[in-house]
């Protein structure tokens, strides 16, 4: 397994030219470009120059991100997006009829989906976050997310079990992605590529974070490197 083939360097540029500019020159083979962040989406086009698989996202600011916005605008920016996207995320809770919209135009697109949802304040109970994640399934997600807040460690173990559960299982088909945020959720970030989730999330420069807890890509591929020499020997 390569691990660093599994990180996803976020980026939370202002601008579409140096989202450009950081994408190209980022170490990473996928690219997540928070569109939230950008102050002028007129020039979306210009994302096309970045030479790498992109998941496009436009978080709304009542699921944490910083899109303020009207939803039909938002989904209509993600839209415009599919053209240069290799997946896009849409969020769970996003209206039905705007959410099946995007999801059917990515998938004529041949673009991948990704059904996400965040809560930064709590990590509910084990059957709580799986039923999320069968309603993300029912979204017709390629790839189901969610991303939790940590209280304690505990919490963590709870995300990661979920993690293992639903790779275990025969019945639940797509990949996953699981991210447990904030101080205690750090190790979450390492520890979900091992056990199966589908990607993990870095950013590209410290204070450059996209999420609580996040480090770096030459922080996660350091570690994952030294584990997977580990292995090795």
């Amino acid at each position: 397994m390569v691990f660093h083939e599994m990180i996803c360097v976020s980026l939370i540029e202002s601008s579409v030219d140096s989202m450009v500019e950081k994408a190209n020159l980022a170490p990473s083979e996928i690219i997540e470009l928070r569109l939230d962040y950008l102050s002028d989406f007129s020039d979306l086009e210009a994302l096309s120059k970045i030479g790498k698989r992109k998941i496009i996202s436009c978080m709304p600011s009542w699921e944490g991100g910083e899109f303020t916005g009207p939803e039909d605008e938002r989904v209509s920016i993600l839209s415009k997006s599919l053209d240069f996207a290799d997946f896009v995320t849409v969020e769970l809770n996003t209206d039905p009829k705007l959410r099946d919209s995007l999801v059917e135009a990515a998938k004529k697109r041949d673009v991948g989906v990704i059904v996400a949802y965040h809560d930064f304040k709590a990590t509910p109970p084990r059957k709580e976050i799986i039923k999320t994640l069968n309603k993300e399934v029912a979204a017709e997600a390629d790839i189901a997310k969610v991303a939790f807040t940590a209280k304690n460690y505990r919490e963590v173990l709870t995300l990661m079990e979920v993690l293992t559960d639903v790779k275990e299982d025969p019945s639940f088909l797509i990949p996953v992605i699981v991210v447990s945020m904030g101080h205690f959720g750090r190790i979450s970030r390492i520890l979900a590529p091992l056990l199966g989730s589908y990607l993990t999330y870095a950013s590209v420069d410290k204070g450059k974070a996209s999420a609580p807890g996040q480090l770096t890509f030459d922080e996660l591929n350091w570690i994952l490197g030294v584990l997977e020499n580990e292995r090795k020997a």
